[in-house]
């Protein structure tokens, strides 16, 4: 499945202020291992990092999204890209974060194969899946 721009900034552009219970268990879980620098692929408003002391480059295809990141984490830095081609350096990240983004691929190849291009050899990696969308059979 491909989304253009079009579709994220249409659904960024809507308030999304809360940072709930979901995103909370997220962070607890993966906030202790999370060092050095650290890319958000399909990063959208970036309500996860709010309060926290985070290096994050965050990537998402919305420009909307990115404006209310930035609002939230000024001192980002915010790629608006296709997350299967970045732009962003060889092995430059300690941390990936994919918080919701695989289950909009059919096919996990290009956006892996993204990570372990961008990554240091012994970056952490960190994926969270949504309940089944786009009708993947786990």
């Amino acid at each position: 499945m491909e989304y253009d721009s079009a579709f994220w900034d249409t659904t960024w552009v809507r308030p999304y202020e809360r940072y709930n219970r979901h995103h909370r268990a997220v962070w607890d879980a993966v906030s202790k291992y999370i060092e050095g620098k650290v890319v958000d692929l399909g990063c959208g408003p970036c309500v996860i990092y709010e309060g926290k002391i985070v290096d994050v480059t965050g990537v998402d295809w919305s420009k909307e999204a990115l404006v209310e990141a930035k609002k939230r984490i000024p001192c980002g830095v915010y790629i608006q890209a296709d997350v299967c081609n970045t732009g962003l350096p060889n092995e430059q990240f300690d941390t990936v974060l994919m918080l919701g983004l695989l289950d909009y691929f059919e096919d996990w190849g290009p956006v892996l194969n993204e990570v372990k291009r961008i990554t240091k050899p012994d970056a952490k990696i960190f994926g969270t899946l949504l309940n089944g969308f786009l009708g993947h059979d786990w």
